[in-house]
């Protein structure tokens, strides 16, 4: 099988497993989940258990794995080899990140309903966050030769119109989300 084919399947199988997990062990969560963390393992806000907060956050990282496959199906727009590999690097990177990011977050979400994980919930969580920092810098190094502004990109309507509208969508989850919370 061709790599990218390889890599598009890893990729789906990375984004498809956290609403599995999510899914089989929605009856299983608690009436109240949390939705706004500050810092780890520091809930501040809770709301009541329903499938829109409980899939929420894979949707959500759905929603920026999409964004940065858009940014990356641009790459070719970059004739100097140099500069498309590093703008390559960024994208792929961060689509990976994201990808790892929400299985975390979905086991996150599947530790309260084992008991032989919840002693560990905590080390998902900080594995979650070192996960995203070591992306990120990753993007960062793997970026470097790629400096804004990126002047060869043009980006088609179809693809502005899909930006905002997967954005305009990821805004309205966090309002949603929030506007059914309660505080601690």
């Amino acid at each position: 099988m061709h790599k990218s084919r390889l890599t598009a399947l890893l990729l789906c199988l990375l984004f498809c497993a956290p609403f599995a997990i999510v899914g089989a062990s929605y009856h299983a969560l608690p009436a109240e989940l949390p939705v706004l963390h500050l810092g780890i393992g520091h809930t501040v806000a809770w709301a009541p258990k329903s499938l829109f907060l409980v899939f929420r956050v894979p949707a959500m990282n759905l929603i920026h794995g999409l964004m940065a496959a858009i940014m990356l199906s641009h790459r070719s727009e970059f004739e100097n080899t140099t500069r498309r590999i590093s703008y390559s690097n960024v994208f792929s990177t961060l689509l990976f990140t994201i990808a790892f990011k929400s299985d975390l977050e979905g086991l996150d979400f599947l530790a309260p309903t084992i008991p032989a994980m919840s002693p560990y919930a905590h080390w998902i969580a900080i594995g979650t966050l070192t996960c995203v920092l070591v992306g990120v810098v990753l993007a960062m190094i793997g970026g470097r030769n790629v400096k804004l502004p990126w002047p060869e990109l043009r980006l088609p309507l179809r693809d502005k119109v899909a930006l905002s509208g997967l954005f305009a969508l990821y805004v309205g989850i966090v309002i949603g989300s929030l506007a059914g919370a309660h505080r601690v």
